[in-house]
C-alpha cells in the first residue's frame, strides 16, 4: 500500500479539493483507495456524506489514531491511501509526513502561498519524504504560473507538470458530492486532474 498525503501551511490551497479529486482518479483506474481525514475541519468527510457513491471511503481521524488506521487500511490490502491534513498543525503534519511514501503540497500561483510553500517543504525535507508542488487554482493562461513555477524550483522538489486551473466545475462537482471525472467527465478538469493522478501515482513508487 502507498501513503500519499496532501500537505499544506496555508488554508483555502485547495488541498482538500485534490484529495477527494485524486482519490475518485485512483477508484476509476481501479485501485482500491480510502481516504484519512485529519481536517478538523473534516471537509472530505462532509464531501463523502454528500454521495451517493459508496467508494471511494472517507475516514475521519485524529492524528494520533493514524498510525493504527494505516495498519488496518493496510490489512484491507489497499492500493492507496491518500490523506487530508489540517493547515497550520506542524508537529503533526511532520508526523504524517513520515507516514507517507509521497508528500504532495498543493500551491496557488499567489504570494501568499508562495510564502507558506517555504515551511511545508521544510517539514518534508526534515521528514526525508519524497515530496513535490502541485500547482493548484490557476487562473487561465496567466504569467504568474510560470513565475510560481520558477520560484518553487529553487526548493530542489519536483512540481507536477499537471496544472489545476480554477474551473468552475470543480465547485459545482464538490457541491454534489462528486468529482469532476464524475461531473463532466469528459470536460478539461477531469483531463487535468487524471493527468495529476498519473503523476502522483508515479512519484508515489
Amino acid at each position: 500500500m502507498k501513503v500519499l498525503t496532501f500537505l499544506s501551511q496555508k488554508g483555502g490551497s485547495g488541498k482538500t479539493t485534490l484529495v477527494v479529486h485524486a482519490a475518485v482518479a485512483a477508484h476509476e483506474a481501479g485501485h482500491r483507495v480510502v481516504v484519512i481525514d485529519t481536517d478538523p475541519q473534516k471537509s472530505a468527510a462532509g464531501w463523502s456524506e454528500a454521495r451517493e457513491a459508496e467508494e471511494p471511503q472517507v475516514i475521519p481521524v485524529a492524528p494520533l489514531e493514524l498510525a493504527e488506521v494505516l495498519k488496518a487500511a493496510r490489512a484491507d490490502k489497499m492500493d492507496f491511501t491518500i490523506i487530508d491534513t489540517a493547515p497550520h498543525a506542524a508537529p503533526e503534519a511532520a508526523r504524517i509526513a513520515r507516514a507517507s511514501d509521497f508528500v504532495a503540497i498543493p500551491v496557488r500561483p499567489t504570494a501568499f502561498d508562495l510564502a507558506a510553500a517555504g515551511s511545508a517543504a521544510a517539514i518534508v525535507k526534515a521528514a526525508k519524504v519524497k515530496a513535490g508542488f502541485v500547482l493548484s487554482a490557476c487562473p487561465f493562461r496567466a504569467p504568474e504560473i510560470a513565475d510560481t513555477r520558477a520560484v518553487l524550483a529553487e526548493y530542489g522538489l519536483p512540481v507536477a507538470p499537471a496544472e489545476i486551473t480554477d474551473r468552475r466545475a470543480f465547485s459545482r462537482a464538490i457541491a454534489t458530492g462528486r468529482a469532476v471525472t464524475e461531473f463532466e467527465s469528459d470536460g478539461k478538469a477531469a483531463e487535468e486532474i487524471r493527468a495529476l493522478w498519473a503523476w502522483l501515482k508515479e512519484q508515489a513508487r
